[in-house]
Parts: C-alpha cells; structure tokens; sequence
C-alpha cells in the first residue's frame, strides 16, 4: 500500500453562503464518507482531492461567518475551489427550498435539514469507480471491497498525520488482472466494467465542466455506453462527481422505498412513475430531491437528530 507524504499546508479562508453547514457526524454524509476523514471531534473533514494520478489533501473547518480551509499540495485558490465542490456552496439551495416548501412530501426538510448540500466526489471517474462497486449490493458489504481494493492497489495521503484513504489511479486500476479484482470480492462482470473504466479513464474521457454542462440525457448516455454502466450508476457518477443538480436516481432502492413511504408510489410500479414526480415538483433540482428524500428515510428510520 502506497503512503505519500505531503508538504506542509497551505492556509486560506472561503465565506460560505448562508444555507450552508458542514455534516457533525459521519451519517449527515450518506454513503460519501467512504472517503472523508473526520479529525478534531468532528469539526474539521479532510478528504483527498485533485486529479486521480495526481491527488492531494484538503481540509475544512466551520468557525464563525468563514470557514478555514487547509490543502497540502495545492494553491490557496485551488484550495477554495475545492471546498466549495466539495459541499457544493454554488447551488442555489434557497431554490430548492422554495420547491420544498410547495411540496407535501419533502415539506419541512428544510428546517429539518437546513444547509445539508451534495456532497462531491472528487472526480467523475472515482465516482464511477465507486458506483460500480455498489450496484446491486449493501452500503457495508460495498465499502468492505472498496476497503480491500484501496488496501491493494490505492494508498494513503499523509495530511497531517492523518491517513487519507486514495482510491487507485487508472493506470494501477488497469494493472490488476481480472483474477485479482475478483478475489476483491467482485464478481466477473464488475471486475470487467472496472478494468473497462479504467481504461476509459486513461484515454480522453469528457471533462466534468462538459458532463455538467450537456443537457442529462446526453451526459447519462455518454456514461451509460461504458461497459457494465447502467443508468443508475451514470446518474450516480452525474450527482457525485459532476455536482449536477438535476439529476433524480429513480432507480435507486432507497429512493423508491421513500416515495412508497411518503408519496404512495410503490416500489413496483415503473420508473417513470418516479421521474414524473420528481419533474413536477423539483424540475432541475432532481439531485436534491433524491439526497433529502434519502435524508429524511434514515432519519425517520434511525430517530437520529436533523442535520
């Protein structure tokens, strides 16, 4: 396992805007966290960010009206830059609430909520990487070869003193014969769809501005053609690694029971049944539809406190 050691950090400061908190628990991220390390009680996340062949260290920290930010091998603005990604502080959350607040399903998560945003991946490529990894499986039984994959063929960033975990680049990801991804725990046709992305991913795959930017069909066509790619794992990688705020994962289970739970459309009935509700009440912002839907289910289910 790879241990890279970093300079010592670069220190800058962003304001966020007002509909913003950084997650106190591990839980307030979902299944994002399987990247993020939690340091100082909670207050301050760090998490490996940049280019996969060339990650480095970020991390942020709430105090008063500015949030300190901290990055070992970037610029103070790439710094910036990231933070805002990472809790993607540019979507117009007041928007979304807007739409919450005409809604009876998702009416009062945004007091419930106030301020939770998507929380980023790194790069379309990671989040493919990971959305490959968990179709059709547990949210533990998926971080157990996550874990075992990064062991192998990933590493460490030394920011600190404290481990970031790195997913591998595509180069080390392709370098793995389909004898070891399946000792992983993965079965053949993952092994296949990630020895398939890593080569993607070494050759000229479209930029994030342009995955963002293309109208949702075209951009979830262009994934959806990778080999062991199906819609929900394009749309997961659109929502995570893009930051795209229109994107609802209809064919996620979760949100499926959700809207059996509090919208009366049942787990059985087609897919579209499901997007249609979600254009109709949350055009443009299907990805928030679909966190705080995922949001409110926990927290009902578990009892645990708002975020």
């Amino acid at each position: 396992m790879a241990r890279r050691r970093v300079a010592r950090p670069v220190v800058t400061y962003i304001v966020p805007p007002p509909l913003s908190s950084i997650p106190a628990e591990r839980a307030q991220l979902e299944y994002s966290s399987r990247s993020i390390a939690f340091a100082d009680d909670g207050r301050r996340l760090l998490r490996a960010w940049g280019p996969p062949d060339r990650p480095w260290a970020l991390a942020v920290e709430p105090g008063g009206n500015r949030w300190r930010v901290e990055a070992w091998g970037a610029t103070p603005a790439e710094a910036r830059a990231a933070a805002r990604a990472l809790f993607s502080l540019d979507h117009r959350l007041d928007e979304f609430y807007r739409l919450v607040r005409a809604e009876p399903v998702l009416r009062g998560t945004d007091r419930r909520f106030r301020g939770l945003r998507l929380p980023r991946d790194a790069s379309v490529y990671e989040s493919l990487l990971y959305a490959i990894i968990g179709q059709q499986l547990s949210v533990a039984s998926a971080s157990a070869i996550l874990r075992r994959l990064m062991l192998r063929a990933g590493g460490h960033l030394d920011a600190g003193g404290i481990e970031l975990p790195l997913v591998p680049t595509p180069r080390r990801l392709a370098a793995l014969a389909p004898d070891e991804l399946r000792a992983l725990g993965l079965s053949r046709a993952k092994a296949s769809a990630l020895r398939g992305l890593a080569a993607w991913a070494s050759a000229d795959p479209p930029s994030t501005r342009r995955l963002r930017d293309l109208r949702l069909h075209a951009a979830t066509e262009m994934l959806d053609a990778l080999p062991g790619v199906g819609r929900w794992t394009a749309e997961n990688a659109l929502l995570r690694g893009a930051g795209r705020t229109d994107v609802f994962v209809a064919g996620d289970l979760g949100v499926r029971v959700a809207l059996e739970r509090y919208a009366g459309i049942r787990r059985v009935r087609p897919e579209e049944e499901a997007r249609a509700w979600a254009a109709r009440h949350y055009p443009g912002w299907g990805s928030y539809a679909t966190l705080y839907l995922w949001r409110k289910l926990v927290t009902d289910r578990t009892g645990t406190a708002a975020g």
